[in-house]
């Protein structure tokens, strides 16, 4: 029986990156179908490997790269945590990766849920009575498909393989059709006329904002509500708590007790958010950096990498590339002196960072790094300003790459203080920016060949 792994399906994909068609037509042979769906996707059906494989229409016409592949019908396999095809019901799904949310597709025939980087669907049962969703009449069925995506699908164009947007089961409406929103400009909420249900609540209204106020009537109608979301905070929706220990029938204590309970992707979330705030005071990190990592942290929860990583390791290497995009300087060498993780699990997750999902990798400038040292050293600043010039020199002389900021900025920083008459050891820097004296001396070497010393009077 053959294994589904997140990321890329099979273990036959599993070194290629991107998985492309030419990659799947080399592995199955040419595909029984080629189906148009949506004028958006191309399904290449493989009827005796149970197999699918999609690819958008606008990508590159000779060799598109593989957004999803699928599993269904006559495919005999099972995931790495043994939900198998055709034999698990999606209620061994939740108790092995816990609940989530269900979702659908205008027009689709299946329910699924996602669960690290996998989706599990079972057949939509005909609608009973007025209600379009009943969890018991779906969470028993059998797994009839299987799908893993291969390319991040951004939140704000959430569409599934087949170019149809994906529904929650929380915007359908109680007749099954969708909610109908309207907005009660007072209350702040978006209420579906329909059915009554509060969608949101304590919406930012920007509709007044920049215009001046000059009275109290027009103070009140130029008032905002509520506060910017923080995605800093896991879980954005208001709760009502239920005091335990006040008198109530049974069915509703055990709702209550199921209610204070939190999934995997929750307690998750949580342990990362808390992580990221911890090492965002001890460094001294902006609001900014801290937002740019939980979203780069969130994208690789999405994509199921924190399979056999530590959630900890994980949020260092999202701090450590939010740093150098954002150019707030920050060594790996810092983030690890306040991380329970070692220097080489931090840098395992990083490189997964940067290749899963394609992002370009930040260099720090060696200047940025300069005045910390300087403080640390108690040096003055006319050293501070010599040591920038001499690396501005340095980066038009030699190119950066493969070497250690921290190496140029120790080496900078002692032709600056000799330059300067200041009397300083190459072990004292050495040992302060946290590098051997051998590097230092390799980097002065090729800074001594363009620079001139000042002779000493």
């Amino acid at each position: 029986m053959k294994t589904i792994y997140s990321g890329y399906g099979l273990a036959g994909l599993q070194d290629r990156s991107p998985i492309t068609k030419s990659d799947v037509v080399e592995l199955f042979g040419p595909p029984d179908e080629e189906i148009l769906l949506e004028k958006y996707s191309v399904q290449m059906v493989y009827v005796e490997q149970g197999l699918r494989f999609y690819y958008r229409r606008e990508d590159n016409a000779e060799n598109p790269p593989i957004i999803t592949v699928g599993f269904l019908d006559s495919f005999k396999g099972k995931t790495e945590e043994g939900i198998q095809l055709n034999k698990s019901t999606m209620r061994d799904v939740f108790r092995v990766y816990g609940e989530e949310t269900w979702l659908t597709a205008e027009g689709s025939a299946y329910w699924w849920v996602e669960q690290s980087g996998i989706s599990f669907y079972v057949e939509k049962k005909e609608q009973k009575g007025q209600f379009s969703f009943e969890e018991e009449d779906h969470i028993n069925q059998t797994i009839i498909r299987i799908t893993v995506p291969l390319t991040y699908r951004p939140e704000d164009n959430s569409v599934n393989e087949d170019g149809k947007t994906i529904r929650s089961v929380d915007d359908y409406c109680i007749d099954g059709g969708l909610h109908q929103l309207i907005m009660d400009e007072e209350r702040a909420e978006q209420i579906c006329s329909k059915c009554g249900l509060i969608i949101e609540d304590h919406i930012i209204s920007m509709a007044y904002s920049g215009e001046r106020a000059f009275s109290k009537a027009e103070r009140q109608k130029r008032q905002t509500h509520g506060s910017p979301v923080n995605p800093l905070i896991p879980d954005l929706q208001m709760a009502t708590m239920i005091d335990k220990r006040a008198p109530m029938p049974e069915s509703l204590r055990k709702a209550v007790k199921w209610d204070s309970r939190y999934s995997w992707k929750q307690r998750n979330m949580i342990q990362a958010t808390s992580e990221i705030k911890r090492i965002g005071e001890l460094l001294n990190l902006p609001q900014y950096v801290k937002v740019y990592a939980i979203k780069l942290y969130r994208q690789a929860f999405t994509l199921g990498l924190l399979k056999g990583r530590s959630i900890r390791a994980m949020v260092a290497a999202s701090i450590y590339y939010a740093c150098g995009a954002e150019k707030v300087p920050r060594t790996l060498q810092n983030i690890v002196d306040v991380s329970d993780s070692t220097f080489h699990q931090i840098t395992k997750c990083y490189q997964s960072l940067i290749k899963e999902l394609n992002l370009p990798s930040p260099t720090i400038s060696p200047k940025d790094l300069v005045s910390a040292y300087i403080s640390k050293l108690h040096l003055p600043h006319k050293v501070e300003v010599n040591a920038g010039k001499i690396l501005d020199r340095y980066e038009k002389v030699y190119s950066l790459s493969g070497k250690d900021p921290k190496g140029l900025v120790a080496a900078a920083l002692y032709e600056a203080s000799q330059h300067s008459n200041i009397k300083i050891s190459q072990t004292k820097i050495s040992r302060a920016v946290g590098i051997t004296e051998v590097t230092l001396r390799n980097r002065l070497r090729e800074m001594q060949k363009f620079i001139r010393r000042k002779p000493k009077q």
